[in-house]
C-alpha cells in the first residue's frame, strides 16, 4: 500500500518486520543448541532477507498486496524462488535504504549502482543486472540538443542523485547557469514539466521509456553517465548469497527463452488491453487470424523502427556531445558553401546563435579579403575530390586581429547521387603562437633592456663569422661595461641601477650603424657587433674607433637619479673569416676591455697579439699555481732584522717559487695571481704552519728562543671567517709561542672594513700574537687607526729607504714617521737598508731596527745562522 506522498509501506503485521526477524534469528540460535532438527530448522530461517524497497517504477516497487514488482523487484522474486529464500521488504526513500544496508538493519538494495566509494562500504555481486544511462526529457517545443542550451532553464531532478551532482559540475565548469528544481521521483520530474514548473526533466532512460509519452515528453539528445545496476547487499550479508545471484543471472542470461527476458520484455512498455470483445473474435473465424497476422507483423514492424529511431536519436545525441565538446572548430558547408553543421566551438568563434550561421556563407562572418580566399580554398576542395591540411590566417568582421588555424577540409558525401558537401575541421592556433613568440622574446632578449640577449648575440656573432669566410673583410666586436656600476645599485639601489642599464641602451642604439646588433651581454656589459666595416683593417679600425668615441661620450652625458656621474670602458678587437672562432673574438675583446679598465677607465683599448700572449702566460701560469703547493715547489725563505747593536731580533718569513721549468718566480707575479683565483687561502695557511713549527722549534734551542718570525698575511686571507679559529688551532697544534709570532698586514686591509678588522686584531692579541703595519706610507693612510688598533710595529718601505740620501721629500717623510711611531709607542723597523750611509741616518734620527740587503739576503733556514 501507498501513503500520501506516494511512498511503499507495510501492512500492520509488517511494520516492526526488521524488529521480529532478528528476534527470531536470535531464537533459531537458541534453539541449535538444543536438538539437529533445531539447527537444520534454524539454517532455513536464516535465508529471511530484508529487502529496502524505495517507489521507483519500473524499476521496482511494492502493488497493493505488499509484493515486489517492477524489472528488479519481479527479477529478485524469481531468484528467491529459485534458491528458496524468504522475502521481507522494508519501504524508505532511496537514501534512507543506503543508510540502512550500511548499518546492516536490511540485507538487500536492489538496483543500486557500482561506485569506488560504495564499493568500501557496502557489498556487490559480480554479473550486473541490468544497464542504464541517465537522460533529459523536455516538451515537444523545447530545442535543447547540447549541455549550453540549458543555460537559464528550469530542470527538475531528484534531490541528491548521482544525476545532480554530475550535470550541477558539467554546467558549472562550462560556465551555464541553470534553475535546478528538486523533486523526491522520477515520476515528480516529470510531473514538473508537463504542469509547467520545470522546462526539462531529469530521469534513468528506463523510467523514461517507459512513462515520456504518458506526459508528452520527448527525449532531448543529451545522455550521460551509464551505469550498470546491481542487488546491493550490506557488510553483514554472507557472500554465497551474493555468489548465489550472480550464478542464477549468468544461467538466466544464456537462455533467450528464461524468466529474466520475459520480465525485461514484460516492463519495456505498456500495451494497451484487448477491448474486442470475444464473440466479435469467433465471428471474424480466419479473415480476423489473417488481420491479426497482418497488424501482428506492423506492430513488430512500427516497434522495430521506433527502436532503431530511438537508438538513431541516442547515437546522434552522443555524436552532437562529442562535437560539442572537441577543442576545434567542425562544420559542413553545402555545394553552394552555406553552413549546413557547425559545433559549438563555430558558434563561439563567431559570437551568434547556431540559428544566425546557418545558411549563410563565410562573407557574412569574415572580412572580404579572408572570405574570398576561403571560397577559392573550398571550390578546389570540391573540384580535386581530395583531403587537404593548410594553415589559415583569417579576419573576423570588426576584428583586427588575425587569427591562425590548422584546418582539414574535406568532400563529403551525404546523400548517393547528390553532390558533395564540404567538412571543415579547423584547430586554433592563435594564443599557443602567441605564447610561443613570447617565449621566444623571452629566450633571444633581454627582459629589462629589450635588447637582444647573450644567447642572440652568439647565435649572430657564430653566424657572421661563418658567413665571412673571405679574408680582408673586417667587423667589429665592442664590448661596453659601466665603471663602478655596483656603487648604483649600492648607493640609490637596484632600481636606479636598472633604469641606468635602460637609458643606456635607449642612448647607444641610436649612435650605432645600420645593421649593428646592440646586445646585454651580462649585468652591466653591453656587447655591439659591427659587421662589414671594409676590407682594410686600418679603415675598419679607426669607424670601429669613431663609433667607439661617440658611445663613450653619450654614456658619459648620463645621470643617476643623484647625478652620480656615469662613465664606461671599451675593449674592441676587429676579425675577419680567416682565422677566427666565435669564443676568440669574444676573448679578444674582453682583454682589451681589461687593459681599458686597467687605464682608469672611461676609455677604449684594441686588441692585439701582445695581450693575448700576456693572457695566456698568466692562464699557464696559474694553472701550474694549483699544483705548486701539491708538488712541494714553494718554500720560505727567511730575511733577518737586526737592532741598532747588530742583534738579530727577529726575521721574516717571505714566499718563493721554484718552478721546474720557469726556475725562480718573482712573488710580484704569483702573489696577486693567487691572491685572485684563491690560492692564496691554503698557501698561506701552509706559511702560517711552517712559520708556527719553526717557532717551536725555536723555543726549545736557546740562543733562538727570543727571536720572531713576521708572516706577511694576505687580506683575502685575513677576512677569511675562520682565520682566527684556524690560527688558534695551529699556535696549540705546534705548541708555538704565540708572542714570538708577528703577522704584518697593510693600511689598504686596515681601511677596508676598520671595525671587522679591529676585531679580529683583538680576538689574537688575546691569545699573545703580535702585528706590525707593513710597507707604511704606500697606500690610503688615516693616523686615527694607528691609535685604535692593538699594533706593535711599523715597518717604512724600502721605497722611501732607497732615496734617503739624495730626495728631501722622502728623508722628511722617514723623519716623520718615526718621530710618529715613537709618540705612539710602536717599534719601528726600517726595510731595504743597502749601504752603512743609510744605516748612519736611521740611527741619528731614532729608528733602531734595519732589514736589508746590508744584513743578509733572503736564505733557506738550514743556512740562515750559518754565521750566527
Amino acid at each position: 500500500m501507498q501513503d500520501k506522498a506516494g511512498c511503499v509501506t507495510h501492512p500492520p503485521w509488517l511494520i516492526s518486520g526488521r524488529l521480529l526477524a532478528r528476534t527470531r534469528r536470535s531464537a533459531i540460535k537458541a534453539a541449535a543448541l538444543l536438538s539437529l532438527w533445531s539447527l537444520a530448522f534454524s539454517s532455513m530461517a536464516s535465508d529471511t532477507l530484508l529487502v529496502g524497497v524505495y517507489n521507483n517504477p519500473p524499476k521496482i516497487f511494492v502493488d497493493d498486496q505488499g509484493h515486489l514488482r517492477g524489472i528488479l523487484g519481479e527479477l529478485l522474486e524469481a531468484i528467491a524462488q529459485e534458491e528458496d529464500w524468504q522475502l521481507e521488504s522494508i519501504a524508505c526513500e532511496f537514501h534512507n535504504c543506503l543508510t540502512l544496508l550500511e548499518q546492516g538493519d536490511i540485507d538487500i538494495l536492489p538496483g543500486t549502482a557500482w561506485g569506488e566509494e560504495r564499493g568500501e562500504r557496502i557489498a556487490f555481486h559480480r554479473e550486473p543486472i541490468i544497464q542504464s544511462w541517465s537522460q533529459l526529457y523536455q516538451r515537444e517545443n523545447e530545442r535543447v540538443e547540447a549541455i549550453l542550451d540549458l543555460e537559464q532553464k528550469r530542470v527538475a531532478i531528484v534531490d541528491g542523485s548521482i544525476q545532480q551532482n554530475y550535470l550541477s559540475a558539467v554546467t558549472e565548469r562550462f560556465g551555464v547557469s541553470v534553475t535546478w528544481l528538486p523533486v523526491d521521483s522520477y515520476a515528480d520530474t516529470f510531473q514538473a514539466v508537463a504542469m509547467g514548473d520545470a522546462d526539462l526533466a531529469v530521469t534513468d532512460h528506463i523510467f523514461g521509456d517507459w512513462r515520456a509519452q504518458d506526459y508528452g515528453l520527448y527525449e532531448a539528445p543529451i545522455i550521460f553517465q551509464p551505469i550498470r545496476l546491481f542487488y546491493a547487499g550490506s557488510p553483514t550479508l554472507s557472500a554465497t548469497i551474493l555468489d548465489r545471484i550472480d550464478d542464477v543471472l549468468r544461467g538466466w542470461k544464456q537462455n533467450p527463452r528464461s524468466v529474466y527476458f520475459r520480465i525485461l520484455r514484460s516492463w519495456r512498455a505498456e500495451t494497451p488491453p484487448d477491448t474486442i470483445s470475444t464473440w466479435l473474435w469467433g465471428g471474424l473465424g480466419l479473415l480476423t487470424a489473417l488481420l491479426a497476422v497482418a497488424l501482428g507483423s506492423a506492430w513488430w514492424l512500427k516497434r522495430r523502427v521506433t527502436l532503431n529511431r530511438a537508438q538513431l536519436d541516442a547515437n546522434e545525441a552522443m555524436l552532437t556531445t562529442i562535437l560539442n565538446n572537441v577543442d576545434a572548430c567542425i562544420y559542413i558547408k553545402t555545394p553552394s558553401l552555406h553552413y549546413q553543421f557547425v559545433n559549438q566551438r563555430v558558434v563561439e568563434l563567431f559570437g551568434l546563435p547556431k540559428e544566425q550561421i546557418l545558411g549563410k556563407s563565410d562573407e557574412a562572418f569574415f572580412d572580404s579579403t579572408t572570405a574570398n580566399e576561403i571560397a577559392q580554398i573550398d571550390r578546389s576542395v570540391m573540384e580535386s575530390g581530395k583531403k587537404i591540411t593548410l594553415e589559415e590566417r583569417n579576419v573576423l568582421q570588426h576584428n583586427d586581429k588575425v587569427r591562425t588555424f590548422v584546418t582539414i577540409k574535406m568532400p563529403l558525401s551525404l546523400s548517393p547521387g547528390e553532390p558533395a558537401s564540404l567538412c571543415g575541421i579547423s584547430t586554433e592556433l592563435t594564443d599557443y603562437l602567441e605564447l610561443q613568440s613570447r617565449t621566444n622574446h623571452l629566450a633571444f632578449y633581454d627582459a629589462l633592456t629589450g635588447l637582444p640577449n647573450r644567447r642572440l648575440l652568439m647565435e649572430s656573432l657564430s653566424g657572421k663569422i661563418e658567413q665571412e669566410n673571405t679574408p680582408h673583410l673586417y667587423s667589429a666586436l665592442l664590448t661596453i661595461d659601466l665603471d663602478n656600476f655596483h656603487l648604483v645599485n649600492d648607493i640609490q639601489g637596484h632600481e636606479s641601477g636598472d633604469q641606468l642599464l635602460i637609458d643606456v641602451a635607449k642612448q647607444v642604439r641610436p649612435l650605432l650603424p645600420e645593421g649593428a646588433v646592440l646586445a646585454r651581454f651580462s649585468g652591466d656589459e653591453f656587447v655591439a657587433l659591427l659587421a662589414k666595416l671594409g676590407e682594410h683593417q686600418a679603415d675598419a679600425a679607426l669607424s670601429a674607433e669613431r663609433t667607439a668615441k661617440q658611445l663613450l661620450d653619450a654614456i658619459s652625458k648620463l645621470r643617476t637619479g643623484r647625478s652620480l656621474p656615469v662613465n664606461a670602458s671599451i675593449g674592441i678587437t676587429l676579425f675577419d673569416g680567416s682565422d677566427h672562432s666565435m669564443n676568440s673574438v669574444l676573448q679578444q675583446a674582453d682583454l682589451a676591455l681589461q687593459q681599458a679598465k686597467a687605464a682608469g677607465g672611461n676609455t677604449l683599448r684594441f686588441f692585439n697579439r701582445s695581450m693575448q700572449t700576456r693572457l695566456i702566460e698568466r692562464a699557464n701560469l696559474e694553472a701550474d699555481l694549483h699544483h705548486a703547493l701539491a708538488r712541494h715547489e714553494l718554500a720560505l725563505h727567511y730575511q733577518t732584522q737586526v737592532n741598532h747593536q747588530g742583534i738579530t731580533t727577529g726575521v721574516e718569513a717571505l714566499l718563493r717559487w721554484c718552478h721546474p721549468q720557469r726556475g725562480w718566480v718573482p712573488p710580484s707575479t704569483f702573489i696577486p695571481l693567487a691572491e685572485e683565483n684563491g690560492l692564496i687561502i691554503p698557501i698561506g695557511y701552509w706559511v702560517l704552519h711552517s712559520a708556527c713549527e719553526q717557532l717551536a722549534k725555536w723555543a726549545n734551542q736557546a740562543p733562538y728562543a727570543a727571536l720572531t718570525i713576521s708572516v706577511n698575511v694576505s687580506s683575502v686571507q685575513f677576512q677569511q671567517p675562520e682565520f682566527v679559529r684556524n690560527l688558534e688551532g695551529l699556535l696549540a697544534q705546534t705548541q708555538a709561542p704565540p708572542g714570538r709570532l708577528v703577522l704584518e698586514v697593510t693600511e689598504s686591509l686596515l681601511m677596508r672594513d676598520p671595525t671587522r678588522v679591529r676585531n679580529t686584531m683583538l680576538k689574537l692579541r688575546a691569545q699573545g700574537v703580535r702585528f706590525a703595519i707593513d710597507d707604511f706610507g704606500t697606500g690610503y693612510s688615516s693616523l686615527s687607526y694607528l691609535k685604535r688598533l692593538p699594533l706593535d710595529e711599523l715597518k717604512i718601505d724600502q721605497s722611501f729607504i732607497r732615496e734617503l740620501l739624495t730626495d728631501k721629500a722622502d728623508a722628511a717623510i722617514v723623519d716623520t714617521t718615526i718621530l710618529l711611531a715613537v709618540s705612539l709607542g710602536l717599534t719601528v723597523v726600517a726595510e731595504g737598508v743597502e749601504k752603512q750611509e743609510q744605516l748612519d741616518w736611521l740611527k741619528g734620527h731614532g729608528c733602531y731596527r734595519y732589514q736589508g740587503y746590508l744584513f743578509g739576503r733572503p736564505t733557506p733556514i738550514d743556512r740562515l745562522f750559518e754565521s750566527y
